[in-house]
């Protein structure tokens, strides 16, 4: 196992408060159903507990910039494991930083170190292309297709 060097580092429990601070930020931007502090909590153990979940973050203690969280998930069909992002999201006021760029870096290491692939997507209606071309850089990977989301009303 390498130690990974990059600028992200691992979040623990004792950050929890900022973490939430910030899952709330990207609820207000992205999210489509209420959220449940209760449920997000439970989500994030995975992630303390060392129970198939990892959270990476961006900033000092008490003012994280950026996460990435990654469960290991598998899709219905098979037994074979994969990591799924569950949201990689920097705050407004850091965006013009490479907090993004670095927390892909941490996930492409997950992948690297683990062997498990990295299904990582974009839920946003806001400045969607330029995550797209993002990701393709940093991946140096072109999308495997998209993603609706029909709510049975007009698009605004």
């Amino acid at each position: 196992m390498t130690i990974y060097s990059g600028k992200a580092r691992i979040i623990d429990r004792s950050e929890e408060e900022d973490v939430i601070r910030l899952c709330k930020m990207l609820w207000q931007e992205n999210g489509i159903f209420q959220m449940n502090d209760e449920k997000v909590r439970s989500m994030l153990n995975r992630a303390f507990d060392r129970q198939g979940g990892i959270l990476a973050g961006i900033g000092s203690k008490g003012k994280l910039e950026g996460l990435l969280f990654l469960i290991l998930s598998n899709f219905w069909y098979t037994e074979d494991s994969h990591w799924e992002e569950l949201f990689l999201y920097v705050a407004p006021e850091y965006r013009k930083s490479r907090n993004a760029v670095e927390l892909l870096k941490f996930a492409k290491w997950c992948v690297e170190e683990s062997g498990f692939p990295l299904f990582i997507g974009i839920l946003s209606n806001h400045t969607t292309e330029r995550k797209e071309m993002l990701y393709e850089r940093q991946l140096k990977q072109t999308p495997n297709g998209k993603f609706f989301v029909y709510t049975g009303k007009k698009d605004k």
